[in-house]
């Protein structure tokens, strides 16, 4: 589902009948748009939202939006005010854990300022692209507005996963009903299912020690 322009707002709302009849009551989508142009994305977003939010509202589905990498909203904090802005119990904060660095680095800081709104995680691990003095990927040509992160394996790239369960746990994550834990790691084609089971594994080790 696209947020920036408003003809997509049809496929939106196809999307949402389509969750309807699949008996599936929670969506997931960014914000898109592009960060070059923030404020014509932004304004393409507040249309979008006018003619869908009373669609998810009357059909009893809950959307989950994450910044992403890309999108005019990158930061997690900005993101949660945005969702603030908003104002519906249908609408909630989904945090990607392979997006951390984008999102302005502090997990535990946008959590905890999410709050109840934190209501899904997509766990996957990612390298610092900031490290290094910012020469740990070098993209050419000089100047590049690429966007750089992995879908690693839990423990295979520098996301604090002691601090990501301990805040997850802290803030009740676990003892609320409408909360998902989505494994979301892209990288590993040749080993899928290794790679699955070695995700349900680990995180059932962090979950057990809530």
């Amino acid at each position: 589902m696209k947020t920036n322009a408003r003809p997509r707002c049809a496929i939106g709302k196809r999307a949402i009948q389509l969750t309807v009849d699949l008996d599936c009551r929670v969506m997931n989508s960014e914000f898109n748009g592009r960060p070059e142009q923030a404020s014509r994305s932004e304004a393409m977003f507040w249309k979008s939202m006018e003619d869908l939010l009373p669609v998810f509202e009357r059909e009893g589905v809950q959307l989950r939006l994450e910044p992403h990498p890309d999108d005019f909203v990158e930061g997690g904090l900005t993101a949660i005010d945005m969702i603030r802005g908003i104002n519906s119990p249908s609408v909630s904060f989904l945090y990607c854990a392979p997006h951390t660095f984008h999102m302005g680095g502090n997990m535990a800081e946008i959590m905890r300022y999410a709050g109840p709104l934190l209501t899904q995680v997509h766990l996957a691990d990612s390298f610092d692209h900031r490290a290094s003095s910012g020469l740990r990927y070098i993209v050419n040509p000089p100047g590049s507005t690429a966007r750089i992160h992995q879908h690693l394996d839990i423990g295979q790239g520098e996301v604090d996963w002691d601090t990501f369960f301990g805040t997850l746990g802290e803030l009740g994550f676990g003892d609320r009903e409408e909360t998902i834990m989505t494994s979301c790691v892209f990288a590993w084609e040749d080993r899928a299912r290794e790679s699955a089971t070695y995700m349900r594994e680990t995180v059932d080790k962090y979950v057990g020690s809530w």
